[in-house]
Parts: structure tokens; sequence; C-alpha cells
């Protein structure tokens, strides 16, 4: 059901209210954001609490421009009202309800911006933060990692991209030891998933593609049905263009309930 930014916020203060919490946690990434949130943040007297999490690792050059953990109480909750009504809460917001410690939090969060891969020869950012990839991430993780990523949430939250109000349910335990927070290590079957969300969204936005080509209703089917494709094509060892691309196509021919080549043209 489509919801609107300002109705999901409102749901989240009633969670946050009945978690017996007086404040909201936010990741935000500031990715190409259209936004002053840095310098709102700077003006404000009560002063949200704030985490750039690409600080102390090797992005921070960009951390003005990376994932932004905010802990907003009540006390700001107009401000973040406004805030939300004006950006794409479906490309920039996640939420979470924890218990931790702001500056605990915050370093646990950061760590798992971090990746490595290639028995550790390979390292990059891990995009868990941006709503469209946190579920992607946490279907990818393994057990252990896992339990590890989600032990300091409760719960997360955050609209899809069918402004759809969605959920994930966290690993937080009462007194359970603190887990190392991080670089995950992902083996080559994890890279490869990971890597065809990516390639689906790229595929998406090459072919302008839309649900309606493909027989479907809705942006996030349509995501997840282009992401099976090209593991359709990662189970053929199919890696060249030339080779990939024909295959998932004709993939899409097949399995789709049906295909447009192209948009219908308006009649004259």
């Amino acid at each position: 059901m489509y919801t609107s930014n300002v109705h999901w916020l409102d749901e989240l203060w009633v969670n946050a209210q009945q978690l017996k919490q007086s404040h909201l946690d936010l990741l935000i990434d500031a990715t190409s954001l259209d936004y002053p949130l840095l310098q709102e943040l700077a003006e404000q007297p009560d002063g949200t609490k704030l985490a750039k999490l690409f600080e102390n690792t090797p992005e921070v050059a960009i951390a003005d421009f990376g994932p932004l953990l905010l802990r907003v109480d009540t006390a700001q909750r107009a401000w973040l009202k406004t805030f939300i009504s004006a950006v794409d809460c479906n490309k920039h917001v996640v939420a979470l309800f924890s218990p931790w410690a702001f500056d605990a939090l915050a370093e646990h969060l950061r760590g798992y911006t971090q990746a490595k891969w290639n028995q550790g020869r390979s390292e990059g950012v891990l995009r868990y933060y941006d709503p469209r990839m946190l579920l992607p991430v946490a279907e990818t993780l393994t057990p252990v990692q896992s339990n590890a990523f989600h032990a300091a949430v409760i719960s997360w939250h955050w609209l899809d991209r069918d402004q759809h109000p969605q959920s994930l349910p966290g690993n937080y335990v009462r007194h359970a030891p603190t887990p190392a927070n991080g670089p995950v290590m992902f083996d080559h079957p994890q890279v490869a998933n990971l890597l065809a969300w990516t390639e689906a969204d790229a595929y998406r936005v090459d072919r302008c593609a839309v649900p309606q080509n493909y027989g479907l209703s809705r942006n996030e089917s349509l995501i997840r049905h282009l992401y099976r494709s090209q593991i359709a094509a990662n189970q053929k060892g199919l890696k060249e263009p030339e080779e990939r691309e024909p295959f998932i196509e004709q993939w899409l021919v097949e399995n789709s309930p049906f295909v447009i080549d192209e948009p219908p043209k308006a009649l004259i």
C-alpha cells in the first residue's frame, strides 16, 4: 500500500513509543542528496546527534556525502518532518530501532560499511545503508555474519521502490556480548550475488524498463525479476557481454508473463 513519507514517519514515532524510546535512529545515504542536511543540523540549538560513518575509514574524504547516522529525539520532531517531506526516502533513508548508546551504534554500523573479498585482497564499500540495498545485503550474509550485523538492531524500516513500508527484524539480545563489527569478508558466490543486484538495476536504467514491460505491476517485482535473470546468466557461466546480454534478453522473454519490446505509442 502506498504510504507518504510523513505517514511513514508518524508510524515510526508510534513504534518508538511502543518500545519506550524517545528518539529515532536514521541512516541517511547522503550520496546525491539534494538537501542542506549538514547545514541544518549545525544550526539546530538542541543538537541532533550525528555520526559520519565514513570517518575513520578509507572513504573519509567523502564522509559528508556518505552514510550519516542521526539520533533525533522528540524535540526535533518538527524539523524531522520537514526533512522527511523533502527527500526521496526510498533512496536515502533507513530507520532503525536500537537500545545501544549512540556512539557504540555508530561504531558498529561504521564497521559494516567496509567489505573485503578475494580472500582479503580486494576491498570496498558495503552499501547496506541504501534502502534499496538493505534487503539484498541481508539476504547475502551468512547466518554468522547476519547475527553479528543485526546485533545492535531491534528492527529496520524503509520505504521500498513502490513507496510501500517494509521492515526487517534485527537480532538484538539483551546482555549479549558485543560482536565484531566488520569489515565483512565475502566469498565469491556472495560477491556475485551482490553484483547481480547492481547489474539488474543497471539493466533497468539502461533500457528504461518499467514493470508493465514484463507483465508485472510493481517496481520491486521488476528489480527482483531482473536480478533472477542475472543469476541465471551467472549459473550458465556467461561473463562476456556478447554472450550474457542475449541470454538475459531471451531469459526474460521465456520467464515473464509477457514482454513489450518498446513502450506503446500514443494513438493520434
